[in-house]
């Protein structure tokens, strides 16, 4: 299921009912369920409850459901939903992950939210625990963090986002961007996901189903790439090029690089 394309991972306050109400019907790539930072301390316990019976009640039109912990009542949390890991729950997303013993003892699919200098310096280490599906970024804690302004290019953002595309690629796992505030920027949106894109991102997080339509569009192969990505598995499943590393599709040598390219393309929009 993780191999699916997350081209929209929506946050859905947990504490939020009417949200909550809606998220199931939300056609985002991913839903994230969050009982950390839209529940205030008062609301935790009935957030809870909200997410195990949506996810007793199922029926969500996202493909991939995952539920955003607070660490402080990981226990509680784990022994309510538990029972729902694989039978529609996909993973846990853990905040502020910083060292791999922050991933440690969920039992089940875990993303790690790098939010902080600590987590983007330790990236090899974390990218080594056991069951981490993807990492996500987290551009709000880490301004603060690092103590640094906001920027339209995210310039003062890129070194740490680019490690975290970089570690994600190293270690076979999902990259998502963090969360563009201004829901109500809609072309402030498609700048910034198309600079996740350029940066090598599969998608991005965010925080109203308004913008799930801008994040399926920006991160989706274009048409012109599928066209290309179909020349070149067509091209590599002629017979005489079997056993060829490197064919001549319309002009330009391909390599078998670009079919491994070509071929995820074409499975993500099959599957979108």
């Amino acid at each position: 299921m993780m191999h699916l394309p997350l081209r929209s991972v929506l946050f859905v306050p947990a504490a939020n009912d009417k949200a909550m109400s809606k998220a199931a019907t939300l056609a985002a790539d991913a839903l994230i369920l969050d009982l950390e930072d839209s529940a205030g301390e008062a609301e935790k316990v009935e957030a809870l409850k909200r997410v195990v019976r949506a996810l007793e009640a199922g029926g969500f039109a996202a493909p991939v459901v995952l539920v955003r912990v607070d660490p402080a009542l990981k226990t509680p949390i784990l022994q309510a939903l538990t029972r729902f890991v694989g039978h529609g729950l996909h993973g846990y997303v853990v905040p502020k992950v910083g060292l791999p013993v922050h991933l440690h003892g969920y039992e089940a699919p875990v993303w790690a939210m790098i939010e902080t200098a600590k987590g983007v310096l330790n990236l090899r280490e974390i990218c080594t625990a056991p069951g981490l599906q993807g990492l996500i970024a987290g551009p709000n804690d880490l301004r603060a963090d690092l103590r640094v302004s906001p920027t339209p290019e995210r310039t003062e953002l890129q070194l740490a986002l680019s490690h975290i595309v970089l570690h994600g690629r190293a270690f076979g796992l999902s990259v998502i961007d963090g969360v563009y505030n201004a829901f109500r920027d809609e072309e402030g949106l498609r700048r910034e996901c198309e600079n996740g894109r350029a940066l090598g991102f599969d998608g991005k997080t965010l925080i109203h189903p308004a913008q799930i339509a801008v994040a399926n569009r920006v991160f989706a192969a274009t048409a012109a790439q599928l066209d290309w990505a179909r020349a070149v598995v067509a091209a590599f499943e002629q017979p005489e090029n079997a056993d060829r590393g490197v064919v001549s599709v319309n002009g330009e040598m391909v390599e078998r690089m670009h079919l491994a390219t070509a071929r995820r393309w074409l499975t993500a929009t099959a599957l979108s």
